[in-house]
């Protein structure tokens, strides 16, 4: 019998040297059965000749191209393009989680349809964040938390696995802005009803390049996703 296969989704654009490590991490710590796969904007993106340089040929190693533009359609196109059975979504400055992936298997394998990382539960935090972002981010978290039947504490982190079973089953992925895909396809796991856990996870601010997370232009693209949690809670009732 096959084992079930994973696919790794890492978006990038213009991240330079700092995905050498974070490739290397995964591939040197990872033991579920694989597969890197590269969502990038467009051909010229330096990092794909870094990527080809320092890890020529390598089969756990694949490219794709984003249909549109910017992180979410890259990572849309990424959960298109592939067919494992799972897909984490993995930040390609992230030199914290690679141990996570595992982890995050396992509890696909146990049955769960989304496993989330989380910063705030035991064992998870965050580090040298801007304190405007983090105010903003708890203050969601303990909306959600207290007033919505949301199970998840974390609810904005883009790191986390999705199994195939419960992307088939969302039609459309509608986000556009910010980097609202991972809370979008949370949000409507909520409302289906889908099996999901928080495992705890550290988050460190990029040390290297710009952060690409603007938080008043991309506010309104989460409201959107906290207003369908609230109807979600209300007429749907799901626990």
């Amino acid at each position: 019998m096959m084992t079930k296969k994973l696919n790794v989704l890492i978006p990038v654009y213009n991240e330079d040297e700092v995905i050498i490590k974070t490739i290397r991490q995964i591939l040197d710590n990872v033991n579920c059965n694989y597969l890197i796969s590269i969502c990038y904007d467009y051909e010229e993106d330096p990092t794909l000749k870094i990527i080809n340089k320092n890890f020529s040929n390598n089969s756990r190693i694949n490219f794709i191209k984003n249909n549109s533009r910017g992180y979410n359609q890259a990572l849309i196109s990424g959960i298109k393009k592939t067919g494992g059975d799972a897909v984490i979504i993995y930040m390609a400055d992230d030199h914290e989680n690679f141990k996570l992936i595992d982890k995050c298997y396992e509890k696909f394998d146990e049955g769960f349809d989304l496993v989330c990382p989380s910063r705030f539960i035991d064992g998870g935090k965050m580090k040298g964040n801007p304190i405007v972002k983090e105010i903003l981010t708890r203050m969601v978290s303990i909306f959600l938390q207290y007033f919505t039947t949301f199970p998840i504490k974390d609810s904005t982190n883009s790191f986390r696995l999705f199994s195939r079973k419960l992307l088939e089953k969302i039609k459309k992925y509608e986000s556009d802005k910010g980097f609202t895909l991972s809370f979008e396809i949370t949000a409507k796991a909520h409302r289906l009803g889908c099996r999901m856990i928080e495992v705890p996870s550290v988050w460190s601010e990029r040390e290297v390049g710009e952060s690409r997370f603007k938080i008043l232009s991309f506010l309104p693209s989460y409201m959107k996703w906290l207003i369908y949690i609230l109807k979600t809670s209300v007429f749907f009732k799901k626990k």
